[in-house]
């Protein structure tokens, strides 16, 4: 019986390593799309076979890989480092800075982009804020819940961030609509839990919450390699 335990729990440790290096997949496109959906998991001895307009771009600890068929590619395959330190909420693990997407003022993964309807993930709902990606004039914005509770929050020139209005709270599930800046937008919000702790971590998180506005961000500011 001892030994029985200790093959059991020596074929749980390599699960749990395996699945610790696994390698995660966080855009596809073309023929075999459907094969790489976002958010698989992908063993070290893995070896992607792409074709002709495949595009797959993978993620790991140390930063994205894009792959561009056709040829075949390992996963073991180092990857470009990660442009700065991880940012993860709330903890005290390594940071990275969500820099520039779309040329504009670095904006972290955290925040809520006003002019994009969707999914917005929370990690602490104290850290959320809101993010405008033109900033070339005042603007004034009106956040409406569901619950009818509205508030106003008002953008000089040049400021592209500002606090999620104490009016409004942050809570799981609560769909809040914005006017006043482009088209209207409704903002669906999302409590992960547990609070992501890293890249890979983060990337599932919001891949499984449908929050594709901060999933581009993670993506997009870390430092790429283009392959194939």
């Amino acid at each position: 019986m001892a030994r029985l335990l200790l093959v059991a729990a020596s074929a749980a440790l390599l699960a749990s390593t395996s699945s610790a290096a696994a390698v995660l997949v966080v855009r596809s496109s073309g023929p075999s799309a459907a094969a790489y959906p976002p958010g698989k998991a992908l063993p070290d001895s893995h070896v992607l076979k792409l074709k002709a307009s495949d595009t797959v771009v993978l993620l790991d600890s140390r930063g994205t890989r894009t792959l561009s068929g056709p040829g075949s590619f390992s996963v073991t395959a180092s990857t470009g480092a990660v442009s700065g330190a991880v940012r993860t909420a709330g903890t005290s693990a390594r940071r990275v800075r969500l820099g520039a997407v779309r040329g504009a003022k670095a904006r972290s993964v955290w925040q809520a982009d006003i002019s994009q309807s969707g999914n917005v993930c929370i990690a602490n709902p104290s850290e959320l804020t809101l993010y405008r990606g033109d900033a070339t004039k005042d603007a004034t914005v009106t956040l409406t819940d569901s619950g009818g509770r509205t508030a106003t929050v008002a953008f000089k020139v040049d400021q592209w961030d500002a606090a999620w209005p104490k009016d409004i709270p942050a809570t799981s599930g609560a769909r809040v609509n914005v006017t006043g800046i482009g088209e209207p937008a409704t903002l669906t919000l999302r409590q992960l839990a547990p609070i992501p702790t890293g890249l890979e971590s983060m990337a599932q998180s919001l891949i499984r919450a449908n929050c594709e506005g901060q999933l581009d961000a993670l993506i997009d500011t870390i430092s790429p390699r283009t392959e194939g």
